[in-house]
């Protein structure tokens, strides 16, 4: 049977394992999720002004709007052809697409996001059932009886 020293030393070096390693992995994986999350907003919220766009023929005959300028100071601007729009396919690399040229691509990077916000949601499950198993290990070798 093992010492309660012994078994204080093994909960010691599960609680740092878990404190040094998963929590870690975990806020790192949160991380993650949360650009993934911002991302797929981002792309969302394009298709949707695509969309509008296509709509209301404002691709054809153009729009009015206020840009900001930054400090809360806007400015009117027209746009006279959104028929053609700048996409940033990746690493500050922008590709000229129409609108429906557009969309499908942002159609795939939504399908891609919603997968890699999948796969980084299991991680995360995973991570945290490895603790909670650790925690139930600790819990079990505090209530077990030892010999001094």
């Amino acid at each position: 049977m093992a010492t309660t020293l012994e078994i204080q030393e093994k909960i010691q070096r599960f609680e740092t394992f878990i404190n040094d390693r998963f929590r870690v992995d975990l806020a790192e994986f949160e991380k993650k999720l949360d650009s993934k999350n911002s991302d797929l907003a981002e792309f969302i919220q394009l298709k949707s002004v695509i969309n509008t766009w296509k709509d209301t023929e404002a691709d054809k005959n153009g729009f009015k709007t206020k840009v900001e300028m930054g400090c809360g100071y806007y400015v009117q601007a027209a746009v006279d052809n959104v028929s053609k729009i700048l996409l940033n396919i990746g690493l500050n690399h922008f590709v000229e697409f129409s609108l429906d040229d557009a969309l499908v691509v942002i159609n795939v990077r939504i399908k891609l996001l919603e997968r890699q916000i999948e796969n980084l949601r299991k991680q995360i499950a995973i991570t945290n059932a490895h603790i909670k198993l650790i925690l139930l290990g600790i819990r079990e070798l505090q209530d077990k009886p030892s010999n001094s």
